[in-house]
């Protein structure tokens, strides 16, 4: 299943492009191109500090065995879970502010004093989107397999062509549509991460709190042996727990936290949506007294 590594990936991807198009855009407005040696080598160093972080965590989830690997497996991906959360809430809430604020700390005193404050910048910039997507990465491994990575690829490509295209000045896209509509999907697979976290605690013997199975609907086998479509482990089944974390017998914790999570986080988007459309339409009339005093 590669769609959601791809759209995790194209996220991921698009706010580290859009960084280093920010940083090389403003440099090329203030004359300064002579410092885009710096934003690179930041760059560069992060992409390799990242991939060592996912040779890291790779390297201790094979160490695991038995139990405690449950526990890797399930801290694992509720951690991912966690920030997958947390870059969606950031990009919902400061995606209209980020061109400022990447500035405001590129004009900096250490900025200005320093090329190397400036690869520092990019470097801290985009190895933090670098640990997340490692972390997903590996989370993903652990959910679907190695067959992740083609999605992977593809979303960093797709990504990197985009970023170029908005440094050139040749590609024009809504990035907050982009960010606010992946947003909806990302939400719905971090619910599902969060209680296949919780199953694989439960399957080391932790969390064991109200019944273990509060439904099965997963049909039984076919005559073949093989897994029937709506079967979790089937084609449709498997599809749906790739994409939302659907699970045919889940324990009662995984119901809850699942549900809670869904709930919580579409509610805080409804609720900072509103405020978005309430000030633009304040602005909007305010705009319209200003163009029509007299009326």
């Amino acid at each position: 299943m590669i769609i959601t590594p791809t759209i995790i990936s194209l996220r991921e991807g698009i706010e580290a492009a859009l960084i280093i198009a920010i940083m090389l855009s403003y440099l090329r407005k203030t004359n300064q191109l002579n410092l885009r040696k710096y934003v690179l080598y930041g760059t560069i160093v992060a992409i390799i500090a990242s991939l060592g972080v996912a040779v890291v965590v790779g390297l201790l989830w094979g160490i695991f065995e038995g139990s405690m690997l449950n526990v890797f497996e399930g801290v694992v991906v509720l951690i991912a879970a966690i920030l997958l959360t947390t870059m969606i809430v950031w990009m919902w809430n400061a995606g209209a502010r980020v061109t400022q604020e990447i500035e405001d700390s590129m004009d900096s005193s250490v900025v200005k004093q320093s090329g190397i404050g400036l690869a520092l910048l990019s470097f801290s910039l985009v190895f933090r989107e670098g640990v997340e997507l490692s972390l997903f990465s590996m989370a993903l491994f652990i959910q679907d397999g190695i067959q992740i990575y083609i999605g992977i690829a593809l979303g960093l490509s797709i990504a990197v062509v985009l970023g170029i295209g908005i440094y050139k000045g040749s590609l024009r896209i809504s990035i907050g549509s982009l960010f606010k509509w992946t947003s909806i999907f990302l939400i719905l697979f971090a619910a599902g991460m969060i209680a296949y976290g919780i199953h694989e605690l439960q399957e080391a013997g932790l969390l064991l709190i109200g019944p273990i199975e509060v439904w099965n609907i997963n049909p039984p086998l076919l005559s073949d042996g093989s897994y029937p479509l709506l079967h979790d482990k089937g084609a449709i089944g498997g599809l749906a727990k790739a994409l939302f974390g659907y699970n045919g017998n889940p324990s009662a914790l995984e119901v809850v936290a699942y549900a809670v999570y869904l709930a919580v986080a579409f509610s805080y988007l409804w609720v900072k949506q509103k405020g978005v459309n309430s000030t633009k339409a304040k602005k909007t009339t305010k705009d319209t007294l200003a163009t029509y005093p007299n009326q």
